[in-house]
């Protein structure tokens, strides 16, 4: 939309000069600064209204064409509700969601692709008065109807205590890297313009950096290699070896970098059979 340029209006001009007044140009002193719509979904997020959640055809939630994760941020509890008192975050079109588009509810929810497994809740108490507290990072458990909706790691098929089991443990990032490869988003790249797939020439400096940050972890089973690093390894969740964005790095020791899916080749490292010695692991 273009919008009018007064200082050309024959009227306005006739009318400025019959009550002698100069014409002066205008500076709000305000600098427009770019939104950076990533940084802000894997942090705080993005409130939204539920009409804007896209559904993929399997299942999931889209923003932008990309899987996030929904949850209602304003929550009317006291700050020392228990995990269990807390509304629980969505990951799929399951029938929560469906009943609340049913009957026209009008929640204000929020978007997320963070893999921590935090999120950003305000208390407001029961009352929406007392016990207040603002953008507080607590965990939240998956909703179980979402479990059932995809299936996940076979939730339909587990008795009571089996699908607790998988409540309790679930893995954003685990969950992201499934999902991911069914991203419904157009290509970054065409043929002609996407990069080679190729470490980035300062990738040991990226690595160690990545590593450190995770104090020398491995993200998947916890175990510490801060004296042992050359067992630490750090994954490219999306197989891009160019994109060393850290919501596309993963810090994993060798024997859980081997299992990733097309990587058995790491089995065929020394370090990986040295590594099952050194931790007498299966």
């Amino acid at each position: 939309m273009n919008l009018p340029d007064f200082s050309k209006h024959v009227g306005l001009n006739q009318l400025r000069q019959n009550m002698g007044s100069e014409l002066i140009s205008w500076n709000s002193g305000e600098e427009w600064k770019s939104i950076n719509i990533d940084k802000i979904l894997v942090t705080t997020g993005i409130e939204i209204t539920p009409d804007k959640i896209e559904y993929a055809d399997d299942g999931t939630l889209e923003y932008g064409g990309q899987k996030v994760v929904v949850y209602i941020r304003d929550q009317y509890v006291p700050g020392d509700a228990t995990r269990e008192q807390l509304n629980k975050f969505h990951v799929a079109d399951c029938d929560a969601l469906q009943e609340m588009k049913k009957l026209n509810r009008y929640e204000r929810y929020v978007v997320t692709y963070r893999r921590d497994g935090k999120f950003i809740v305000n208390f407001l108490g029961e009352s929406g008065y007392r016990d207040k507290q603002e953008e507080v990072e607590r965990r939240l458990y998956v909703c179980k109807n979402c479990l059932d909706r995809l299936n996940y790691n076979g939730y339909r098929r587990r008795g009571y205590s089996g699908q607790n089991a998988i409540r309790d443990y679930f893995d954003l990032r685990a969950f992201f890297e499934k999902y991911d490869s069914q991203i419904t988003r157009d290509p970054t790249h065409t043929d002609i313009t996407a990069p080679l797939n190729t470490y980035s020439p300062n990738w040991n400096q990226i690595s160690h950096r990545y590593k450190e940050t995770r104090n020398w972890e491995c993200e998947e089973c916890g175990v510490n290699l801060g004296d042992k690093r050359k067992f630490l390894h750090v994954h490219h969740i999306n197989g891009q070896k160019h994109d060393n964005n850290d919501k596309n790095l993963l810090s994993l020791c060798i024997r859980c970098h081997a299992n990733k899916p097309q990587h058995h080749q790491i089995r065929s490292d020394p370090d990986y059979w040295e590594y099952r010695r050194w931790f007498n692991r299966p």
